[in-house]
C-alpha cells in the first residue's frame, strides 16, 4: 500500500489551523445491512456549530458529505443516503465545521472519527437500523426533534478515568483507559469486570494521561492517544502517540495481551509531530487518525499534493483478519480536490 493515494472530499477548504474544535462521542446506528433504506444518523458530541456538516468516509479514502442538521451543540442529525449502504464494509463518520476560507486561518475543522458497519446480509448482531428518515428542521423544543433510532447497549464500552474503581483501585492522577465488559449477551458464568488498557509494557502505570479510546465490536481491539512513554519499548519521542491494545478477547489461537504504536514511520521510525482523535473499524483492521507528523508516510508520497489538511489524516491497515501476505500500512487521506484527473 506505501505510494498509494486515496481521494477525499471531506473538506475542500481547509488551509490553515482549525478554528472551532468538534469532537463525536457516539453516533445512532452505528450500522446496519447492505441493501438498507436511507438511514437517519444522529451524532452525538460536543462543540458543533452553524452550518457544520456530518460526512460518510470510506476506508479506501474516498469521502461525501451528508445532507445534515445542527440541533444542538452536542447533538446534529444526518441522512445516509441508500446509494451509501449498497455495499458491505466499514466506513467513518465525522464532522467537519466552518470556518474563514481565506486568510492565514482559513479552513474547517474536522472532528474525530467513528466507525459505521454496513454488514451482510445475515446481519449485524449488535446493531438495530433505523427506519427511512425525515430531515427535520433544527428546534429548540426536544419534542420537535426526530427520536433516535433504537440501539442496543454494547457490551464491551470503553472507560476514561483515574482508576477503575476508585474504592478499590489507587487513582495515580492520570487519565487511563479501561475497557468494560458488560457481560450482555455472553454466557451465564460471564461476571461484569474492568479490563486495563493503558498499561506499561512492563504491568507499571502509564506515565502519562491517555484519551479517545475506539473499540471493535468484539473487545479485541482498543486503539487510544496517549502522552504516556512507556506503553511500548523506545517511545521517546515526546509527542502524543496512536496504540492498539489487543485484549486477546475471542481469540483463535494463542494470544498474549499487547500494546502496538500505529503512528510510525513506514521504517519503524518514531513520529515526528503529535498524533490523536484514533477510531478504529469494528473489525479491527483499519484505523483513522489525525496527525501532525511529518514522517508517517514516506516524504515524496506526504508532499506529492497540496497541504490542503491541517493536521493531516491518516489511515493506518493493521492487516488483522487480511489475506497472508498483507504489511501493515499508513497512507495519507487526501482531498479529491487535490487530485488532478
Amino acid at each position: 500500500m506505501v505510494g498509494l493515494l486515496g481521494c477525499n472530499t471531506y473538506n475542500p477548504y481547509l488551509g490553515a489551523s482549525p478554528t472551532v474544535s468538534s469532537s463525536i462521542t457516539s453516533i445512532t446506528p452505528s450500522g446496519t445491512v447492505v441493501g438498507h433504506p436511507d438511514i437517519a444518523l444522529t451524532v452525538t458530541g460536543s462543540g458543533f456549530v452553524a452550518n457544520s456538516t456530518v460526512t460518510w468516509n470510506s476506508s479506501n479514502s474516498t469521502s461525501a458529505n451528508l445532507v445534515s442538521n445542527v440541533l444542538s451543540p452536542t447533538q446534529m442529525q444526518a441522512n445516509i443516503p441508500a446509494s451509501f449502504l449498497n455495499t458491505p464494509g466499514t466506513f467513518f463518520v465525522g464532522v467537519i465545521a466552518p470556518g474563514p476560507t481565506s486568510g492565514n486561518n482559513a479552513g474547517n475543522n474536522i472532528s474525530n472519527f467513528v466507525p459505521f458497519m454496513v454488514c451482510p446480509a445475515a446481519g449485524c448482531p449488535s446493531v438495530v437500523s433505523s427506519p427511512k428518515p425525515r430531515i427535520s428542521a433544527p428546534s429548540s423544543d426536544p419534542s420537535a426533534r426526530l427520536s433516535s433510532p433504537a440501539q442496543m447497549v454494547p457490551r464491551y464500552q470503553t472507560i476514561v478515568a483515574d482508576s477503575s474503581d476508585a474504592s478499590t483501585d489507587t487513582e495515580i492522577g492520570i487519565a487511563r483507559i479501561f475497557l468494560r465488559d458488560n457481560c450482555l449477551d455472553a454466557a451465564a458464568a460471564c461476571a461484569p469486570h474492568v479490563i486495563p488498557i493503558s498499561v506499561g509494557w512492563n504491568g507499571a502505570d502509564p506515565n502519562g494521561s491517555s484519551g479517545s479510546p475506539s473499540v471493535t465490536s468484539d473487545g479485541r481491539f482498543v486503539v487510544f492517544a496517549s502522552d504516556a512513554s512507556n506503553l511500548v519499548k523506545g517511545d521517546s519521542n515526546g509527542w502524543s502517540d496512536i496504540f492498539l491494545r489487543d485484549t486477546c478477547i475471542e481469540a483463535t489461537s494463542v494470544c498474549v495481551p499487547a500494546t502496538f504504536r500505529l503512528s510510525v514511520g513506514p521504517d519503524g521510525a518514531q513520529a515526528d509531530g503529535a498524533s490523536f482523535s484514533p477510531a478504529i473499524s469494528p473489525d479491527g483492521r483499519f484505523v483513522v487518525f489525525n496527525s501532525w507528523a511529518t514522517n508517517l508516510v514516506r516524504s515524496d508520497v506526504l508532499n506529492s499534493f497540496p497541504a490542503t489538511s491541517n493536521p493531516r489524516l491518516f489511515l493506518r491497515d493493521t492487516c488483522f483478519g487480511a489475506t497472508s501476505g498483507c504489511v501493515p500500512t499508513t497512507t495519507r487521506v487526501v482531498p479529491a480536490s487535490t487530485v488532478q484527473p
